[in-house]
């Protein structure tokens, strides 16, 4: 019974994305006219660079596929990334370096993310702060600290040992693309192959129904901030180890960049339906349009007007599929 409800769901995922998801086509079809047009973007060295580049944002985009699955949103993420860098870059120099500080830094700044996990989900369930207002003050809050801590200025010379998390190699395959598509891989298979998963969507589609069913709604929308504070610690260590260095402005553009690959890989933002691929998917398609537009020559300030205006019409196009349903 389990293994036939798995491949039905898995028929879902493939469906929704090749019939349902218009704006994934359309992005898809406005790639390949890139590859065609845009100069020197199908260079196999941009590709790479693009490729190289996605890791983080998928990272923190799968994370806030669970929280926009309720509805909600995660806005400390941006705090997340610049205060777990600083804190593990200071603990690896305090310790000069040393093999145990890089264990020490990682599993500190894994704490960190999990910790404000833990107060953003106890604002929003015990509380019952909007998850708008208590991810924003938490988000103001530790970026603040981030800091305050440095400063604003950038922690350098940190261990290699670190930088190899990221810059290394195992079995000929870069570790951030694996430790990616391990990420990619447990997210996707939690959101739709298991109980849990199945239990997220279902508050997301109808909040009542779920408590007559005796779903934990607390615990789960709990676990949803906490997941997605973990991932973006998780995304700190990638990013720092790229970067070589602890940096109190780390990330600090990336929302925008992850709410609109969590919009355009499918995950509804009135919650109830999520999709990890889909979300994979959005990521690369925003940082190749990012690219495109770079490489083009339009200024910075215009490329963040069609973000906007790419994240308010697939919204749309989710309210409006969301009625005709």
């Amino acid at each position: 019974m389990d293994e036939i409800r798995n491949r039905n769901d898995l028929i879902n995922i493939l469906s929704t994305l090749v019939k349902s998801r218009v704006e994934i086509i359309f992005f898809v079809l406005c790639l390949i006219a890139a590859m065609i047009f845009v100069p020197n973007f199908a260079n196999p060295q941009n590709l790479g660079n693009i490729l190289w580049q996605s890791s983080e944002l998928i990272i923190l985009s799968t994370g806030m596929t669970f929280v926009f699955m309720n509805g909600g949103i995660d806005f400390s993420i941006t705090a997340v990334l610049p205060l777990c860098s600083v804190i593990g870059a200071e603990i690896m120099i305090h310790m000069n370096n040393s093999g145990i500080s890089v264990v020490l830094a990682v599993v500190t700044m894994l704490a960190i993310g999990f910790s404000i996990g833990v107060i953003n989900g106890f604002s929003v369930t015990i509380l019952k702060m909007p998850s708008f207002i208590a991810t924003m003050a938490t988000q103001l809050i530790f970026a603040g600290v981030a800091l305050t801590i440095t400063q604003s200025s950038t922690i350098g010379n940190i261990s290699p040992d670190f930088l190899n998390i990221a810059q290394g190699n195992t079995l000929g395959l870069p570790n951030a693309a694996i430790i990616t598509v391990l990420v990619v891989i447990i997210t996707a298979y939690a959101l739709h192959f298991t109980v849990y998963g199945r239990q997220i969507a279902a508050i997301g589609t109808n909040h009542r129904a779920s408590i007559i069913s005796g779903i934990p709604i607390k615990k789960r929308i709990f676990s949803l901030f906490v997941i997605s504070s973990l991932l973006a610690s998780l995304a700190s260590i990638v990013m720092s180890a790229k970067n070589g260095a602890g940096m109190p402005g780390l990330g600090k553009d990336m929302l925008m960049d992850v709410i609109a690959s969590v919009i355009i890989g499918g995950t509804s933002i009135i919650g109830g339906y999520g999709n990890i691929i889909g979300t994979v998917i959005g990521s690369i398609l925003v940082l190749s349009l990012n690219n495109c537009l770079n490489l083009i020559g339009i200024d910075w300030y215009y490329i963040n007007v069609c973000k906007g205006a790419l994240i308010l019409c697939v919204a749309m196009l989710d309210i409006m599929r969301n009625k005709n349903r």
